[in-house]
């Protein structure tokens, strides 16, 4: 089991790319848990639990996001986990 910590930077706010995020686990059926928040400085913050062609899959969603957003960098950190920290997968 891993987690993925992503913080997206560019043109992500307001532009509904945590929704987007949301819906890509949806309708993917991805086994993710974790959540997806804006941050104060303009970024966007994914952290994501699960097996890595999930969140491979998560990460190049990511690294586009919707057809409004202009993403300029994705920072990445994952890390093997024993036990998920998060239940399901939700929007903040």
């Amino acid at each position: 089991m891993l987690r993925m910590h992503l913080v997206i930077k560019g043109k992500v706010q307001r532009v509904g790319f945590r929704w987007s995020v949301l819906h890509h686990v949806q309708t993917a059926q991805l086994a993710i848990t974790g959540h997806v928040i804006n941050l104060p400085d303009g970024s966007v913050e994914v952290i994501a639990e699960g097996e890595i062609e999930a969140l491979k899959s998560l990460h190049r969603f990511a690294t586009k996001g919707p057809d409004r957003a202009e993403v300029r960098e994705v920072s990445e950190e994952i890390v093997e986990i024993d036990s998920r920290d998060y239940h399901d997968f939700s929007m903040g």
